[in-house]
């Protein structure tokens, strides 16, 4: 089952890296939950609706320093994008476990790899004008608030690592 999930997920990888710069403009920060919030507070309430919040977004934000990374750094863009494959995909299995508990019925992987996307592709357009707006601002594409949410990324992908089979 998880070499159709990659194979599925590597596909997406590729069309939301297409698509980080033609996604629509949004306000300069969003006002969303700080990622690193999310993911304690889905582990210590095992909230899987957060979870998979935080490997959405931690998704779109490493597709969209991919992206900004790519041109001088390969190497480090690389690293982004493999690291938004198992994000993406743990998100898709996090939500496939759930319906199939609250279910009781295998779910469909191509209806919420689909859902999964269509999520990231929104928070790839946040991210991007927050980037830009940053840049616009300060002459810098990150800040404070922008290494925060980069910083609960970064744990979402060790707990992730972590998690995985061996």
């Amino acid at each position: 089952m998880k070499s159709k999930l990659q194979k599925f997920s590597s596909f997406f990888i590729l069309c939301l890296l297409a698509a980080v710069l033609s996604v629509p403009a949004y306000a300069q920060k969003p006002n969303w939950i700080p990622v690193a919030e999310l993911l304690l507070g889905s582990m210590g309430n095992a909230d899987a609706r957060q979870m998979t919040e935080v490997m959405n977004r931690c998704t779109a934000l490493n597709m969209t320093l991919s992206a900004l990374t790519a041109q001088d750094s390969p190497d480090l863009s690389a690293g982004y994008e493999s690291q938004a494959l198992q994000l993406v995909q743990n998100g898709i299995m996090i939500a496939m476990n759930t319906e199939k508990m609250l279910t009781g019925i295998e779910p469909d992987i191509e209806t919420l790899s689909v859902l999964a996307i269509d999520a990231v592709k929104e928070m790839l357009g946040v991210y991007n004008q927050w980037l830009e707006d940053n840049y616009t601002m300060a002459g810098s594409y990150f800040n404070n608030d922008l290494e925060i949410e980069m910083k609960g990324c970064e744990l979402a992908t060790k707990f992730i690592v972590q998690m995985s089979p061996r």
